[in-house]
Protein backbone atom coordinates (compact mmCIF):
# COMPACT_ATOMS: atom_id res chain seq x y z
CA UNK A 1 0.00 0.00 0.00
CA UNK A 2 1.24 3.18 -0.66
CA UNK A 3 1.24 5.63 1.91
CA UNK A 4 2.27 8.68 0.58
CA UNK A 5 -0.74 9.17 -1.43
CA UNK A 6 -2.88 9.99 2.32
CA UNK A 7 -0.54 12.63 3.02
CA UNK A 8 -2.09 14.88 0.67
CA UNK A 9 -5.56 14.78 2.91
CA UNK A 10 -4.52 17.08 5.21
CA UNK A 11 -3.78 19.88 3.45
CA UNK A 12 -6.64 19.61 1.49
CA UNK A 13 -8.76 19.88 4.62
CA UNK A 14 -6.92 22.80 6.06
CA UNK A 15 -7.61 24.43 2.22
CA UNK A 16 -11.15 23.57 2.35
CA UNK A 17 -11.59 24.65 6.35
CA UNK A 18 -9.82 28.39 5.07
CA UNK A 19 -11.57 28.89 2.10
CA UNK A 20 -15.24 28.21 3.84
CA UNK A 21 -14.13 30.35 6.63
CA UNK A 22 -13.08 33.27 4.23
CA UNK A 23 -15.91 33.25 2.35
CA UNK A 24 -18.96 32.84 4.82
CA UNK A 25 -20.49 36.32 6.08
CA UNK A 26 -18.40 38.05 9.04
CA UNK A 27 -20.64 38.64 11.89
CA UNK A 28 -19.51 41.73 13.86
CA UNK A 29 -20.33 41.83 17.60
CA UNK A 30 -22.03 45.21 18.62
CA UNK A 31 -20.36 47.72 20.76
CA UNK A 32 -22.48 49.19 23.48
CA UNK A 33 -21.55 52.43 24.70
CA UNK A 34 -22.44 53.75 28.45
CA UNK A 35 -24.57 57.10 28.50
CA UNK A 36 -22.75 60.24 29.65
CA UNK A 37 -24.76 62.19 32.46
CA UNK A 38 -24.21 65.60 33.36
CA UNK A 39 -23.28 66.54 37.11
CA UNK A 40 -25.87 69.28 37.96
CA UNK A 41 -26.04 71.35 41.54
CA UNK A 42 -29.38 70.65 42.39
CA UNK A 43 -31.81 72.39 45.62
CA UNK A 44 -34.86 70.88 47.06
CA UNK A 45 -37.84 72.72 46.89
CA UNK A 46 -39.34 73.70 50.35
CA UNK A 47 -41.76 75.93 51.16
CA UNK A 48 -40.77 78.09 54.20
CA UNK A 49 -41.93 80.97 56.30
CA UNK A 50 -41.12 84.27 54.30
CA UNK A 51 -40.20 87.65 55.43
CA UNK A 52 -40.47 90.10 52.92
CA UNK A 53 -38.55 93.83 53.57
CA UNK A 54 -38.89 96.71 51.78
CA UNK A 55 -36.39 100.28 52.66
CA UNK A 56 -37.74 103.94 51.77
CA UNK A 57 -35.45 106.81 52.45
CA UNK A 58 -36.22 110.07 54.22
CA UNK A 59 -35.41 112.54 56.61
CA UNK A 60 -36.04 112.82 60.59
CA UNK A 61 -39.05 115.72 61.41
CA UNK A 62 -40.66 116.84 64.13
CA UNK A 63 -43.33 115.11 65.20
CA UNK A 64 -44.94 118.36 66.78
CA UNK A 65 -43.94 121.76 66.29
CA UNK A 66 -44.89 125.02 67.68
CA UNK A 67 -44.70 128.90 67.28
CA UNK A 68 -44.44 131.40 69.84
CA UNK A 69 -46.63 134.23 68.35
CA UNK A 70 -47.01 137.29 70.27
CA UNK A 71 -50.79 138.06 70.75
CA UNK A 72 -49.99 141.61 72.87
CA UNK A 73 -47.30 144.68 72.31
CA UNK A 74 -45.72 145.25 75.58
CA UNK A 75 -41.87 145.33 76.89
CA UNK A 76 -41.02 141.87 77.36
CA UNK A 77 -39.70 141.46 81.11
CA UNK A 78 -38.50 138.31 81.40
CA UNK A 79 -37.14 135.31 79.17
CA UNK A 80 -36.58 131.52 80.11
CA UNK A 81 -32.83 131.27 81.39
CA UNK A 82 -30.63 130.20 78.96
CA UNK A 83 -32.94 130.92 76.28
CA UNK A 84 -31.47 130.01 72.59
CA UNK A 85 -31.52 127.73 69.48
CA UNK A 86 -31.05 124.19 70.61
CA UNK A 87 -32.55 124.47 74.74
CA UNK A 88 -34.33 122.00 76.05
CA UNK A 89 -37.66 122.74 77.84
CA UNK A 90 -40.30 121.42 79.27
CA UNK A 91 -44.39 121.84 79.31
CA UNK A 92 -45.03 124.33 81.26
CA UNK A 93 -42.17 126.10 81.39
CA UNK A 94 -42.11 129.93 81.20
CA UNK A 95 -40.85 131.44 77.93
CA UNK A 96 -41.44 134.91 77.46
CA UNK A 97 -43.23 137.22 80.14
CA UNK A 98 -44.65 140.53 78.94
CA UNK A 99 -44.96 143.80 80.71
CA UNK A 100 -48.14 142.98 82.78
CA UNK A 101 -48.98 146.49 83.96
CA UNK A 102 -51.31 147.86 81.22
CA UNK A 103 -53.21 144.54 81.19
CA UNK A 104 -53.63 144.03 84.39
CA UNK A 105 -54.95 148.03 84.80
CA UNK A 106 -57.20 147.44 81.58
CA UNK A 107 -58.73 144.44 83.94
CA UNK A 108 -59.49 146.62 86.94
CA UNK A 109 -61.20 149.32 84.84
CA UNK A 110 -63.52 146.48 83.10
CA UNK A 111 -64.53 145.53 86.58
CA UNK A 112 -64.85 148.92 87.59
CA UNK A 113 -67.27 149.28 84.50
CA UNK A 114 -69.34 146.04 85.19
CA UNK A 115 -70.12 147.54 88.93
CA UNK A 116 -71.05 150.88 87.49
CA UNK A 117 -73.39 149.01 85.09
CA UNK A 118 -74.35 146.91 87.53
CA UNK A 119 -75.12 149.51 89.90
CA UNK A 120 -77.30 151.57 87.46
CA UNK A 121 -79.19 148.29 86.44
CA UNK A 122 -79.80 147.76 90.38
CA UNK A 123 -80.91 151.66 90.93
CA UNK A 124 -83.60 151.04 87.78
CA UNK A 125 -84.63 148.05 89.39
CA UNK A 126 -85.45 149.84 92.89
CA UNK A 127 -86.79 153.00 90.61
CA UNK A 128 -89.25 150.19 88.90
CA UNK A 129 -90.49 149.68 92.21
CA UNK A 130 -90.89 152.93 93.58
CA UNK A 131 -92.82 153.66 90.37
CA UNK A 132 -95.11 150.57 91.02
CA UNK A 133 -95.72 151.41 94.68
CA UNK A 134 -96.67 155.27 93.78
CA UNK A 135 -99.10 153.94 90.87
CA UNK A 136 -100.90 152.07 93.47
CA UNK A 137 -101.16 155.53 95.66
CA UNK A 138 -102.04 157.87 92.79
CA UNK A 139 -104.68 155.04 91.50
CA UNK A 140 -106.74 155.13 95.00
CA UNK A 141 -105.98 158.98 94.97
CA UNK A 142 -107.67 159.22 91.19
CA UNK A 143 -110.39 156.67 92.55
CA UNK A 144 -111.54 159.82 95.12
CA UNK A 145 -111.25 162.52 93.06
CA UNK A 146 -113.26 160.71 90.49
CA UNK A 147 -116.11 160.31 93.06
CA UNK A 148 -115.58 164.23 94.41
CA UNK A 149 -116.08 165.24 91.03
CA UNK A 150 -119.17 163.04 90.46
CA UNK A 151 -120.66 163.89 94.31
CA UNK A 152 -120.53 168.14 92.91
CA UNK A 153 -121.74 166.92 89.94
CA UNK A 154 -124.53 166.07 91.23
CA UNK A 155 -124.84 168.36 93.81
CA UNK A 156 -124.73 171.43 91.06
CA UNK A 157 -127.44 169.12 89.10
CA UNK A 158 -129.68 169.60 92.21
CA UNK A 159 -128.64 173.65 92.91
CA UNK A 160 -126.97 173.05 96.05
CA UNK A 161 -123.19 173.63 94.74
CA UNK A 162 -122.10 175.90 92.86
CA UNK A 163 -120.19 175.99 89.76
CA UNK A 164 -117.07 177.26 90.76
CA UNK A 165 -116.93 173.79 93.30
CA UNK A 166 -117.33 171.67 90.20
CA UNK A 167 -114.73 173.16 88.22
CA UNK A 168 -112.29 172.89 91.30
CA UNK A 169 -113.24 168.70 91.33
CA UNK A 170 -113.12 168.34 87.90
CA UNK A 171 -109.00 170.22 87.91
CA UNK A 172 -108.53 168.01 90.47
CA UNK A 173 -109.44 165.24 88.64
CA UNK A 174 -108.31 165.52 85.81
CA UNK A 175 -104.84 166.54 87.61
CA UNK A 176 -104.28 162.70 89.11
CA UNK A 177 -105.64 161.28 86.01
CA UNK A 178 -102.51 163.37 84.62
CA UNK A 179 -100.48 161.72 87.16
CA UNK A 180 -101.24 158.31 86.95
CA UNK A 181 -101.34 158.65 82.89
CA UNK A 182 -97.31 159.98 83.50
CA UNK A 183 -96.52 157.34 85.97
CA UNK A 184 -97.48 154.47 83.80
CA UNK A 185 -95.85 155.57 81.22
CA UNK A 186 -92.73 155.84 83.47
CA UNK A 187 -93.30 151.90 83.89
CA UNK A 188 -93.65 151.02 80.69
CA UNK A 189 -90.17 152.41 79.96
CA UNK A 190 -88.35 150.17 82.65
CA UNK A 191 -88.13 147.44 80.37
CA UNK A 192 -86.22 149.15 77.52
CA UNK A 193 -83.90 150.70 80.11
CA UNK A 194 -83.81 147.76 81.58
CA UNK A 195 -82.44 145.79 78.63
CA UNK A 196 -80.59 148.79 77.51
CA UNK A 197 -78.22 148.59 81.06
CA UNK A 198 -78.20 144.89 80.65
CA UNK A 199 -76.51 144.88 77.33
CA UNK A 200 -74.21 147.81 78.68
CA UNK A 201 -73.19 144.60 81.76
CA UNK A 202 -72.81 142.29 78.94
CA UNK A 203 -70.53 144.56 77.07
CA UNK A 204 -68.41 145.06 79.79
CA UNK A 205 -68.01 141.75 80.73
CA UNK A 206 -66.91 141.16 76.98
CA UNK A 207 -64.56 143.58 77.88
CA UNK A 208 -62.99 142.26 81.18
CA UNK A 209 -62.80 138.65 79.34
CA UNK A 210 -60.89 140.72 76.49
CA UNK A 211 -58.80 141.93 79.17
CA UNK A 212 -58.30 139.11 81.13
CA UNK A 213 -57.16 137.51 77.94
CA UNK A 214 -54.59 139.67 76.98
CA UNK A 215 -53.44 139.75 80.70
CA UNK A 216 -52.89 135.84 80.25
CA UNK A 217 -51.65 136.35 76.65
CA UNK A 218 -48.36 138.35 77.92
CA UNK A 219 -47.30 135.20 79.80
CA UNK A 220 -45.95 132.39 76.92
CA UNK A 221 -45.37 128.74 78.55
CA UNK A 222 -44.24 125.66 76.25
CA UNK A 223 -47.00 123.47 75.61
CA UNK A 224 -44.79 120.60 75.56
CA UNK A 225 -41.55 119.50 75.98
CA UNK A 226 -38.84 120.19 73.32
CA UNK A 227 -36.10 121.94 71.64
CA UNK A 228 -35.82 125.65 70.57
CA UNK A 229 -35.55 125.57 67.07
CA UNK A 230 -35.31 129.22 66.51
CA UNK A 231 -35.59 132.01 68.85
CA UNK A 232 -36.24 135.94 68.28
CA UNK A 233 -36.79 137.71 71.20
CA UNK A 234 -34.63 140.01 74.04
CA UNK A 235 -34.91 140.83 77.65
CA UNK A 236 -36.47 144.40 77.36
CA UNK A 237 -37.41 143.94 73.87
CA UNK A 238 -40.37 145.61 72.99
CA UNK A 239 -42.54 143.27 71.14
CA UNK A 240 -45.85 144.30 68.70
CA UNK A 241 -48.72 142.23 67.94
CA UNK A 242 -48.19 139.01 65.66
CA UNK A 243 -44.44 138.94 65.89
CA UNK A 244 -42.87 135.57 66.21
CA UNK A 245 -40.85 135.40 69.49
CA UNK A 246 -40.14 131.42 68.77
CA UNK A 247 -39.99 127.98 67.48
CA UNK A 248 -40.63 124.58 69.30
CA UNK A 249 -40.00 120.86 67.95
CA UNK A 250 -41.33 118.37 70.26
CA UNK A 251 -38.38 115.94 71.20
CA UNK A 252 -41.06 113.06 72.60
CA UNK A 253 -41.49 111.99 68.77
CA UNK A 254 -40.39 112.36 65.75
CA UNK A 255 -41.82 111.30 62.17
CA UNK A 256 -40.04 109.88 58.77
CA UNK A 257 -41.39 110.78 55.54
CA UNK A 258 -39.86 107.83 53.41
CA UNK A 259 -40.29 107.74 50.03
CA UNK A 260 -40.52 103.66 48.23
CA UNK A 261 -40.74 102.91 44.65
CA UNK A 262 -44.68 101.25 44.18
CA UNK A 263 -42.35 98.11 42.85
CA UNK A 264 -40.23 97.40 45.59
CA UNK A 265 -43.70 98.22 48.00
CA UNK A 266 -46.19 96.11 46.37
CA UNK A 267 -45.08 92.18 47.53
CA UNK A 268 -46.10 93.48 50.82
CA UNK A 269 -49.20 94.96 49.65
CA UNK A 270 -50.17 91.63 48.31
CA UNK A 271 -48.44 88.73 50.23
CA UNK A 272 -50.07 91.08 53.35
CA UNK A 273 -53.39 92.34 52.30
CA UNK A 274 -54.54 89.77 49.53
CA UNK A 275 -57.42 90.88 48.07
CA UNK A 276 -58.54 94.20 49.38
CA UNK A 277 -55.74 95.50 47.27
CA UNK A 278 -54.54 94.66 44.06
CA UNK A 279 -52.30 97.05 43.28
CA UNK A 280 -50.32 99.51 45.12
CA UNK A 281 -52.16 102.70 43.11
CA UNK A 282 -55.46 101.09 44.77
CA UNK A 283 -54.21 102.15 48.47
CA UNK A 284 -56.94 103.78 49.99
CA UNK A 285 -54.39 106.59 52.51
CA UNK A 286 -57.33 106.51 54.81
CA UNK A 287 -57.41 102.80 55.42
CA UNK A 288 -54.11 100.96 54.23
CA UNK A 289 -52.42 102.16 57.51
CA UNK A 290 -55.01 100.19 59.28
CA UNK A 291 -54.95 97.09 56.95
CA UNK A 292 -51.05 96.78 57.00
CA UNK A 293 -51.12 96.89 61.25
CA UNK A 294 -53.58 94.79 61.06
CA UNK A 295 -51.39 92.32 59.05
CA UNK A 296 -48.88 92.30 61.55
CA UNK A 297 -46.81 94.76 59.08
CA UNK A 298 -43.85 96.71 61.51
CA UNK A 299 -41.79 99.70 60.86
CA UNK A 300 -38.26 100.32 61.71
CA UNK A 301 -36.25 103.44 61.36
CA UNK A 302 -32.07 102.65 60.91
CA UNK A 303 -29.33 105.12 61.27
CA UNK A 304 -26.10 104.52 60.00
CA UNK A 305 -23.25 104.71 61.71
CA UNK A 306 -18.83 104.13 61.14
CA UNK A 307 -19.37 100.78 61.55
CA UNK A 308 -23.06 99.54 62.54
CA UNK A 309 -26.67 100.68 61.85
CA UNK A 310 -28.94 102.56 64.65
CA UNK A 311 -32.56 101.08 64.89
CA UNK A 312 -35.25 102.50 66.37
CA UNK A 313 -38.71 100.86 66.39
CA UNK A 314 -41.34 102.83 64.76
CA UNK A 315 -44.87 103.03 64.37
CA UNK A 316 -46.35 103.38 60.76
CA UNK A 317 -48.91 106.58 60.91
CA UNK A 318 -49.96 107.38 57.12
CA UNK A 319 -49.78 107.36 53.24
CA UNK A 320 -48.65 110.80 52.15
CA UNK A 321 -51.38 110.00 49.66
CA UNK A 322 -50.10 110.96 46.37
CA UNK A 323 -47.05 109.66 43.91
CA UNK A 324 -44.19 112.13 42.99
CA UNK A 325 -44.37 113.49 40.06
CA UNK A 326 -40.47 113.74 39.58
CA UNK A 327 -39.53 110.46 41.54
CA UNK A 328 -42.61 108.14 41.14
CA UNK A 329 -42.64 107.60 44.49
CA UNK A 330 -44.80 107.51 46.95
CA UNK A 331 -44.37 108.81 50.76
CA UNK A 332 -45.19 106.67 54.13
CA UNK A 333 -44.86 108.24 57.14
CA UNK A 334 -43.35 106.73 60.97
CA UNK A 335 -43.15 107.70 64.19
CA UNK A 336 -40.46 106.71 66.51
CA UNK A 337 -41.28 107.89 69.98
CA UNK A 338 -38.65 108.87 72.57
CA UNK A 339 -35.83 109.93 69.83
CA UNK A 340 -33.46 111.17 72.09
CA UNK A 341 -33.29 108.20 74.47
CA UNK A 342 -29.21 107.28 74.38
CA UNK A 343 -27.10 105.25 76.23
CA UNK A 344 -25.64 101.62 76.18
CA UNK A 345 -29.06 100.49 77.48
CA UNK A 346 -30.53 101.72 74.09
CA UNK A 347 -27.44 101.33 71.81
CA UNK A 348 -28.12 104.10 69.64
CA UNK A 349 -27.65 107.80 69.55
CA UNK A 350 -30.23 110.47 69.84
CA UNK A 351 -32.34 110.91 66.29
CA UNK A 352 -32.13 114.55 65.90
CA UNK A 353 -34.56 116.08 63.16
CA UNK A 354 -33.07 116.70 60.07
CA UNK A 355 -30.98 113.32 59.75
CA UNK A 356 -31.08 111.26 56.87
CA UNK A 357 -32.34 107.85 57.84
CA UNK A 358 -33.75 104.37 56.45
CA UNK A 359 -37.04 103.19 57.22
CA UNK A 360 -37.15 99.25 57.05
CA UNK A 361 -41.28 98.10 56.57
CA UNK A 362 -41.16 94.37 57.57
CA UNK A 363 -43.90 91.94 57.18
CA UNK A 364 -44.63 88.89 59.77
CA UNK A 365 -43.51 85.63 58.33
CA UNK A 366 -45.37 84.15 55.71
CA UNK A 367 -45.75 80.29 55.75
CA UNK A 368 -46.05 78.59 52.78
CA UNK A 369 -44.45 80.25 50.29
CA UNK A 370 -41.90 78.88 47.58
CA UNK A 371 -39.00 81.01 46.83
CA UNK A 372 -36.24 80.79 44.43
CA UNK A 373 -32.63 82.03 43.39
CA UNK A 374 -33.63 85.13 40.11
CA UNK A 375 -30.71 84.18 38.26
CA UNK A 376 -31.97 80.22 37.60
CA UNK A 377 -35.05 81.59 36.33
CA UNK A 378 -35.05 81.43 32.33
CA UNK A 379 -37.26 83.15 29.70
CA UNK A 380 -38.54 81.17 26.95
CA UNK A 381 -38.76 82.61 23.36
CA UNK A 382 -42.72 83.23 23.64
CA UNK A 383 -41.70 85.34 27.10
CA UNK A 384 -43.03 82.95 29.46
CA UNK A 385 -40.58 81.89 32.68
CA UNK A 386 -39.32 78.30 33.16
CA UNK A 387 -36.76 77.10 35.43
CA UNK A 388 -34.66 73.60 35.02
CA UNK A 389 -35.76 70.49 37.31
CA UNK A 390 -34.46 67.23 38.21
CA UNK A 391 -37.32 64.25 37.88
CA UNK A 392 -37.77 61.64 39.29
CA UNK A 393 -35.37 59.64 36.61
CA UNK A 394 -32.29 62.21 37.17
CA UNK A 395 -33.07 63.45 34.05
CA UNK A 396 -33.78 67.22 32.92
CA UNK A 397 -37.02 68.24 33.06
CA UNK A 398 -37.60 71.87 31.64
CA UNK A 399 -40.46 73.38 33.80
CA UNK A 400 -42.80 76.39 32.95
CA UNK A 401 -43.48 78.48 35.89
CA UNK A 402 -45.88 81.14 37.39
CA UNK A 403 -44.07 84.07 39.20
CA UNK A 404 -44.79 86.13 42.00
CA UNK A 405 -43.21 89.61 43.01
CA UNK A 406 -39.01 89.44 44.32
CA UNK A 407 -38.37 89.35 47.91
CA UNK A 408 -34.93 89.86 49.26
CA UNK A 409 -33.52 89.06 45.85
CA UNK A 410 -35.35 86.14 45.22
CA UNK A 411 -38.65 85.72 43.36
CA UNK A 412 -41.91 83.58 44.54
CA UNK A 413 -43.30 81.43 42.50
CA UNK A 414 -47.00 80.92 42.35
CA UNK A 415 -47.10 77.97 40.70
CA UNK A 416 -45.53 75.63 38.86
CA UNK A 417 -43.33 73.86 41.71
CA UNK A 418 -43.89 71.20 44.19
CA UNK A 419 -42.08 70.87 47.74
CA UNK A 420 -39.37 68.40 47.40
CA UNK A 421 -39.04 68.54 43.72
CA UNK A 422 -35.44 69.23 42.97
CA UNK A 423 -34.01 72.49 41.09
CA UNK A 424 -31.14 72.68 39.22
CA UNK A 425 -28.97 75.61 40.21
CA UNK A 426 -26.38 75.53 37.23
CA UNK A 427 -27.28 75.84 33.63
CA UNK A 428 -26.75 72.30 32.13
CA UNK A 429 -25.34 71.91 28.97
CA UNK A 430 -26.80 70.94 26.32
CA UNK A 431 -30.34 71.94 27.74
CA UNK A 432 -31.62 69.07 26.40
CA UNK A 433 -34.85 67.48 27.74
CA UNK A 434 -34.24 64.00 29.21
CA UNK A 435 -30.57 64.39 29.60
CA UNK A 436 -29.32 62.09 31.99
CA UNK A 437 -28.60 64.41 35.53
CA UNK A 438 -26.03 63.49 38.44
CA UNK A 439 -28.01 65.12 40.94
CA UNK A 440 -25.35 66.84 43.30
CA UNK A 441 -27.04 68.33 46.27
CA UNK A 442 -26.27 72.66 46.73
CA UNK A 443 -28.08 73.23 49.84
CA UNK A 444 -26.33 75.88 50.45
CA UNK A 445 -26.90 77.63 47.74
CA UNK A 446 -29.77 80.14 47.61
Amino acid sequence: MNLKSLLIIPPLVIGVAVYMWMTQPQQTPESSEPETSLAVRTLKVEPSPTVIRVSGYGRVESAQTWAAVSEVEGRVAEVFQGLSEGSIVEAGDLLVQVDRTDYELAVQKAKANIASAEASLAELEQQEANSSRLLEVESRILEVAEAEYARTLDLQTRGTSTQASLDTAERTLLAQRSSVTNLNNTIDLYPSQRASLEATVAVRQAELEEAERDLSNTTIRAPFRGRVSQEAVEQSQFIRVGGELLSLESIEAVEVVAAFQPRDFLPVAQTTLGPRLASIEEVDATQAINFLKEAGVTAAVRLRLLNRDAVYPAELVRFRGAIDSTTGTFGIAVRVNDPMVVGRAAERPPLNVGGFVAVDIETPPIDGLITIPRDVVRQSDGGGAFVYVSNADDRLEVRPVTLGPVVNGRVIVRDGLSEGERLILSDPQPPVEGLALIPVSAEGDS
